[in-house]
């Protein structure tokens, strides 16, 4: 029994190109979820204020929304391989000026944002090449699984990257410049797992549509299928209703807890670690006819811990509340993930997955008026908001799901040169 659970749910690290892309982008993701809890405590620290920490995220999120698009249209387009090296290599390098400026007295609010506007836009371009790249190493049979699996990789280090980021905050000789040093330096490990890959082709020049007619082929692809429509319209419900609750909880915990903002760490961590039992419960099972339902659970369940979190009178009852919090959003995330893979032709991985990434930009945009309204109002009233949007978004989808899930897909009948494999 043991054994056939192992085996369904690590398949995808049988082959060997997938464990070395996977082993790169699990640590490219222990970076970024160190990057969330130091660029937070920056903020709050400079300011005192929310909506400096919702400012910070503006950055990201501007540059997710005009980029991310035109990112997976590019995916589809040049060597993954060679897209996902610069990319990497120059977070490595914003990661590094950041970590410089904090330590020389520098940093700003504005210089702070900058650099996540930086990383956002980079962000766009690796983000669909990396999940374009997964469905071309795994091969259709193992492409849920691989979707699961770098889920698995990302909540591992959402257990890993914020206690590492709250211990190097708390070391005198590293703190927050330090915590960007270290950050910049992992990027070097990234490159040389990805510098261990085979190449991969670009298409032809003149080969296909223009980089908007490529891009309107991603919208239409995404609209003729109703269940791949209906997948990405409530990842950006939920994510852009839900996943802000980071602006919130340095102020959350000051102002409503009486705890140091530098706790962020220890809930988002505890957070992660129940993300993690949830993934690794679901990843086996990632492709299975229950998938959708168990997805709109994870919705329902991320929505109703949001609004505990918000009642939450002291520090353990918000650790319970967080708990929750990490298992459904890691469930609803996963599996959202293998579906749309799923649902979704080769060809238009790498824009399909681009245009659901718009969710992404959107939550940074929403980052402000969330953390605005803390600050007019307070923590608790925010964290509720968010809770009884994500429940509403998650009723409406299970609502449109009875009627749309047993329609049968249609195709979009166009042809696009994605050669793979080496040149």
């Amino acid at each position: 029994m043991l054994s056939a659970w192992a085996t369904n749910t690590f398949l995808a690290l049988r082959n060997p190109n997938y464990r070395i892309l996977w082993a790169g982008t699990t640590v490219a993701f222990l970076a970024f979820m160190m990057s969330a809890i130091v660029q937070s405590v920056v903020a709050f620290d400079l300011t005192g204020r929310n909506g400096a920490v919702g400012f910070v995220a503006l950055g990201m999120g501007v540059a997710t929304i005009v980029v991310a698009p035109f990112g997976g249209v590019v995916a589809d387009r040049v060597s993954k391989r060679k897209l996902l090296l610069i990319g990497q290599s120059l977070i490595g390098v914003n990661f590094l000026a950041v970590g410089v400026l904090i330590v020389t007295g520098q940093i700003t609010i504005l210089l702070l944002a900058a650099s996540t506007f930086v990383l956002g836009t980079v962000f766009s371009f690796i983000a669909p090449a990396r999940q374009a790249w997964i469905g071309e190493i795994a091969g259709p049979a193992e492409i849920p699984n691989a979707i699961a699996l770098q889920q698995l990789g990302m909540t591992v280090t959402r257990i890993g990257g914020p206690f590492i980021a709250a211990g190097l905050i708390a070391l005198p000789f590293a703190g927050a410049g330090g915590t960007y040093l270290f950050m910049g330096g992992l990027f070097a490990i990234v490159v040389g797992t990805l510098a261990q890959l085979p190449p991969t082709r670009s298409r032809e020049k003149g080969a296909g549509p223009s980089i908007m007619g490529d891009l309107m082929l991603g919208v239409g692809h995404i609209r003729e299928r109703p269940r791949l429509l209906l997948l990405s319209l409530s990842f950006i419900g939920i994510v852009v209703g839900g996943f802000s609750y980071q602006v919130i909880l340095p102020g959350f915990l000051e102002n409503e807890l009486g705890r140091s903002p530098d706790d962020m760490g220890l809930l988002l961590g505890v957070g992660a670690i129940s993300g993690l039992v949830a993934t690794l419960a679901v990843a086996g099972i990632s492709g299975s006819k229950h998938a959708w339902w168990i997805m709109q659970l994870g919705g329902l369940l991320l929505g109703v811990s949001l609004m505990l979190t918000a009642v939450a009178g002291n520090l353990t009852h918000a650790l319970g509340a967080m708990l929750l919090v990490g298992a459904g959003s890691s469930v609803f995330q996963l599996l959202n993930n293998a579906l749309v893979m799923q649902e979704s032709d080769p060809a238009f991985f790498g824009r399909v997955m681009s245009l659901t990434m718009l969710a992404w930009g959107l939550n940074g945009l929403a980052g402000l008026p969330y953390g605005l309204l803390a600050d007019a109002t307070s923590e608790r009233w925010a964290l509720g908001l968010m809770g009884a949007i994500v429940c509403g978004v998650t009723v409406v989808s299970a609502a449109a799901y009875t009627r749309v899930g047993s329609r049968a897909l249609r195709t979009v009948a166009v042809e696009v040169e994605v050669p793979i494999g080496e040149p």
